[in-house]
């Protein structure tokens, strides 16, 4: 079964859920009479039972749809607001149950002509009232957060297999064989002309490997993944000598701040691999920079629109990593691309989370 019939399938059983918590809502009063009055030979309209369907449906769905969402569904668990919203939400539906079912049977609401002697009687159908609301009340959040609990879990298991197949793609994007046939031979020419370099160009190229291979964790400290690209662009200047190289590094007092790894890796590859193919002389520029609120990417690169290699804002790199940033930072993650005079310019915008 594909992503969007499960989907189908799990509104259709929400639907059907509700449906039949309205039905059995509304026949329980009926139900109720039914058994009090065995001898009952037809169905007789209690105006006060169906009122008092009608306001709890009313508890259950502001609970459903606002108060839980709002209260005991957001970080910090506001479960005083929780109470005191539905203490008051009780007092006011046991008031206009009272006052709507006198109305419609043409009496005065219970309260007002209720006898000394029949306070006790009239407390009790009050509390048989009250607790049946806060039964519904009960079900309303154990199925509003049973509900929100499936979506996270559905959330982190999107998340899962996103991280998963981005770094399947960075491997796919890094390690190609062009990629690794041109850096060895760069090392393998360096080992005449510069011993020294060549053994730097090896100890970069097995920390990149190492990095990308053996990495298997959430998050690192951006100081590791500035170093990886480091390393990365020092390799790539070994490979184009004739290219001005313009990098820049600046994280403050963040680089111990904590980030997905290889999540800048895609920009990086593509100015590269698409900035050293025109014939002009334009640099390629990247930039990532750290403050106490925002982490930034910045790449700029030119490009030759109209040819193969064209694909830049729309490949597999830069597709599954929008979606990565979508499922691990939601709204607090940007990706932008512009393309103006033949310049390539990306730039990702992390908003911090103090």
């Amino acid at each position: 079964m594909d992503t969007q019939s499960t989907s189908r399938c799990r509104r259709f059983v929400n639907v059907l859920v509700h449906l039949l918590f309205i039905v059995i809502i509304f026949v329980l009063p009926e139900l109720v009479m039914a058994i009090a009055m065995p001898h009952r030979r037809q169905f007789v309209f209690y105006p006060g039972l169906y009122v008092k369907t009608l306001i709890l449906i009313v508890v259950f769905y502001l609970n459903y749809f606002i108060i839980i969402d709002r209260t005991i569904g957001r970080k910090g668990r506001r479960i005083w607001s929780f109470l005191l919203i539905n203490l008051l939400l009780i007092i006011v539906g046991l008031v206009l149950s009272d006052i709507i079912s006198g109305w419609l049977s043409s009496n005065p609401p219970r309260w007002s002509r209720t006898k000394h002697n029949s306070l006790l009687k009239y407390a009790s159908f009050l509390l048989r009232d009250g607790v049946t609301m806060l039964l519904v009340i009960g079900l309303s959040v154990a199925l509003r957060l049973s509900t929100k609990w499936r979506d996270i879990e559905r959330s982190n298991q999107d998340l899962i297999a996103a991280q998963r197949t981005i770094e399947l793609a960075n491997l796919k994007s890094q390690l190609n064989p062009h990629f690794l046939f041109n850096t060895l031979n760069t090392i393998y020419a360096l080992v005449d002309i510069s011993p020294d370099d060549a053994k730097k160009a090896v100890h970069r190229l097995s920390a990149l490997l190492r990095y990308m291979l053996y990495e298997d964790v959430k998050y690192v400290a951006l100081r590791r993944e500035t170093d990886f690209i480091t390393d990365y662009v020092d390799l790539m200047k070994l490979r184009i000598a004739d290219r001005e190289i313009k990098f820049d590094i600046d994280l403050g007092d963040n680089a111990d701040r904590e980030i997905p790894p290889l999540l800048f890796v895609p920009l990086v590859e593509n100015a590269f691999k698409y900035g050293i193919s025109a014939s002009d002389n334009v640099p390629v520029e990247i930039s990532i920079k750290a403050d106490d609120k925002v982490i930034t990417c910045t790449t700029s690169n030119s490009f030759i629109p109209g040819t193969k290699t064209d694909k830049t804002a729309s490949g597999i790199g830069l597709s599954n990593l929008r979606r990565r940033l979508a499922l691990i930072y939601g709204a607090n993650a940007t990706l932008r691309i512009t393309c103006r005079d033949h310049i390539y310019r990306a730039k990702l915008t992390i908003l911090l989370d103090n």
